[in-house]
């Protein structure tokens, strides 16, 4: 590019200056999915550990108040968010796909073994583990540390 295209040296330096200034805003603002993703990973250990380990009916009333009063307090943190990162609806698709498919996997199986901690504490782990790797996958994207395709 020329001057006589318009876009002066100087312009062009302060045109890569913001550009560089939006990007770091775009990733600042951009962790909130983060903290999003490991609320729902700790909410959902939480909820599946009142479930199995509580007494039924108990368990699964508690259980299902317990996502009753944290539940819409994230979905309003989140859609009051002014940015979300490329690819966001993918990886969050992806997340709570995972999510179902392991809290069917233990909640299925679980129904005829309430109460026991040997079955609902790992289960309890492996139905927030989506949560928690989608939190760190987003954080290394969201900071730059993640591989380049």
């Amino acid at each position: 590019m020329s001057e006589r295209d318009g876009l002066t040296s100087a312009g062009a330096a302060a045109a890569l200056a913001r550009a560089d200034e939006l990007r770091a805003s775009v990733r600042e603002r951009g962790r909130w999915l983060v903290r999003f993703q490991l609320a729902y990973g700790a909410m959902s250990l939480v909820a599946v550990l009142m479930l199995g380990l509580v007494d039924w009916p108990a368990g699964i009333v508690i259980s299902v108040a317990f996502w009753a009063v944290t539940l819409p307090p994230l979905i309003f943190y989140a859609v009051r968010q002014p940015v979300a990162h490329r690819g966001m609806a993918r990886s969050h698709l992806v997340m709570m796909a995972a999510w179902t498919v392991l809290y069917l996997a233990v909640l299925m199986p679980g129904t005829q073994m309430q109460g026991e901690p040997g079955w609902w504490v790992p289960g309890a782990v492996a139905v927030s583990l989506p949560g928690f790797v989608a939190a760190y996958l987003t954080s290394r994207r969201v900071t730059g540390r993640a591989a380049r395709p």
